[in-house]
């Protein structure tokens, strides 16, 4: 590892905020894996409801600087015109930003970290220090068919301009990457992990309150068309089917999408086998993993679910549908990954679960730390900024 210190400065498109304290966690554990290793600066600009001023929040621990700028969200009654007038304002709010939190400073790597919007006032950063060299991180699943929101004149002009700029474009699966350059955005990609906070995702042995129910956890962001939620509770229907003593608990917000789940488990009468817990922060997610018995994701599409690493490092086995990274994260020894992606196959891998057949959960926390934590993922971006 080089001793060459860099002073790095991350924007970026989603960042944990007062309205979704998870929205780009991974993004920030990025930044203060980085952080092990060189001086980071993140500066994230976001429009909120129910705040009638500006608020600026700062916090600074060692070589990790983070200042976030919140404004009030503006309604138009027009759409083309709304969305114009608010990305002019989210550009103004972001290089104001910019030039009051790095004011004195001089930069040698720019970190885009999701394109769209933080492209916006990237190209502004990229003017003001023309001598620094641009990475970017893309999580967005709108490159996939499945989502298919990557569209609109902008939003692909200003995506295709900054991709021709950047030293490195980095993406957390082959398959992004693949659906990227579909898309014609052609640039040296590079293929990085995500980062597992292993200090708070680990091994309790803490005393389970019900041993001898079956206990199954969901954590998500519970959008139904990427998620999957109507599948998980399709599972849980035939599970109660088969006589099978479980219950399911599902962590994560979406105020949008919860009745119409509500609706379903009412109709197949699971009212007393699923239970919506909300948001919950890491340390309680953690505890949810330790009294767990294994963690199930059916996703129609994913990049690299933060959410089966943690699982993993907490000793809890997963069974997952077969997307993206999964089959390269998910080893026979910490879990399952399903062949035919169908009900009837997760709904029998789940009846057959024997924890024996598995690691020990000191041997999985260890083998996720030496592979997505801390440490080994800022060493990895390290020598990649330090090397192009």
């Amino acid at each position: 590892m080089s001793s060459q210190k860099l002073n790095i400065l991350f924007l970026c498109s989603w960042y944990p905020n007062p309205e979704n304290q998870s929205n780009g966690i991974f993004i920030k554990r990025h930044a203060q894996a980085i952080s092990l290793y060189h001086q980071v600066t993140v500066i994230f600009v976001k429009s909120i409801p129910n705040i009638q001023h500006e608020k600026i929040t700062k916090y600074e621990n060692g070589n990790f600087k983070e200042y976030c700028l919140f404004y009030p969200k503006i309604q138009f009654n027009i759409p083309f015109v709304g969305s114009f007038f608010k990305l002019i304002l989210f550009k103004k709010k972001y290089q104001t930003a910019i030039q009051q939190f790095s004011q004195l400073e001089n930069f040698d790597i720019i970190h885009v970290n999701t394109i769209f919007p933080a492209a916006i006032p990237a190209f502004y950063a990229i003017k003001k220090w023309p001598g620094s060299k641009l990475f970017i991180t893309e999580h967005w699943s709108g490159y996939y068919p499945e989502d298919g929101n990557y569209k609109g004149c902008y939003l692909k002009n200003i995506t295709k301009k900054l991709v021709q700029k950047a030293e490195k474009i980095c993406v957390i699966s082959e398959n992004l990457k693949n659906h990227m350059i579909h898309h014609h955005l052609f640039g040296d990609y590079y293929k990085i992990n995500n980062v597992v906070d292993t200090s708070v995702f680990k091994p309790t042995h803490a005393h389970k309150t019900d041993s001898r129910t079956f206990k199954i956890l969901h954590v998500s962001s519970l959008v139904n068309r990427e998620k999957n939620i109507s599948g998980i509770i399709e599972i849980a229907s035939q599970l109660k089917i088969r006589n099978f003593s479980f219950k399911l608990n599902i962590i994560g917000e979406n105020h949008e999408e919860l009745d119409n789940y509500k609706i379903i488990i009412k109709n197949y009468n699971l009212e007393d086998k699923i239970t919506f817990c909300g948001y919950k922060t890491a340390d309680e997610i953690a505890y949810q993993m330790n009294q767990s018995d294994i963690f199930l994701l059916f996703s129609h599409f994913e990049g690299m679910p933060v959410v089966l690493l943690e699982s993993m490092a907490c000793g809890l086995p997963v069974i997952s549908t077969h997307v993206g990274e999964v089959n390269s994260m998910v080893k026979p020894n910490m879990g399952i990954v399903l062949k035919t992606n169908t009900i009837k196959e997760a709904v029998e891998e789940i009846q057959n679960f024997k924890r024996e057949f598995f690691s020990s959960p000191e041997n999985m926390h260890r083998d996720i730390e030496k592979e997505y934590g801390s440490n080994a993922v800022g060493s990895v971006l390290s020598e990649l900024y330090i090397n192009t």
